[in-house]
C-alpha cells in the first residue's frame, strides 16, 4: 500500500530503549516512524546498526548524540550516526511528537517494530 495517515495508525512502544509510543512504516530499504513521548518522559541511552534521522515537530527535549547535547524544538532535526549513542528527556507540558528515518540493518526494525508484534 503506498498511502499512509498516522492517525489511522496503530500506536504502541517501537524500540525498549524510549517510553514513546508511535507508529512504523516499513518500505524495502527504509523506516519512517511517528513517535509521541509524554512530557516528562525519556530514550534511555541506546546506539542502532543504522543511520537515523529525526525531525521534532512538536514540543521540546534535551538531546544527546555522542558528547554533543542540545535542547531541540519543531523544525529541528537531528543527525544520528551509525552506532552513535544518543538519548532523550522529553522537557515541558507538551507531548514531544518527533519523525525518525532510519535504513533498514540487523537491528532496526526490531522486532517488537513489527505491525504484528
Amino acid at each position: 500500500m503506498p498511502f499512509f495517515r498516522w492517525d489511522d495508525m496503530d500506536q504502541k512502544n517501537l524500540a525498549k530503549p524510549s517510553d514513546s509510543k508511535g507508529s512504523i512504516i516499513i518500505g524495502d530499504h527504509v523506516t519512517l516512524n511517528r513517535s509521541v513521548s509524554q512530557p516528562g518522559r525519556v530514550a534511555r541511552p541506546h546506539f542502532h546498526g543504522c543511520e537515523q534521522m529525526l525531525n521534532v515537530v512538536q514540543g521540546s527535549a534535551k538531546f544527546r548524540v555522542g558528547d554533543e547535547e542540545k535542547i531541540i524544538t519543531a523544525g529541528d532535526i537531528v543527525h544520528i550516526p551509525v552506532g552513535t549513542e544518543h538519548e532523550f528527556t522529553t522537557l515541558g507540558d507538551e507531548e514531544f511528537v518527533y519523525l525518525s528515518f532510519k535504513n533498514i540493518s540487523e537491528d532496526w526494525p526490531p522486532a517488537t517494530a513489527l505491525p504484528d508484534a
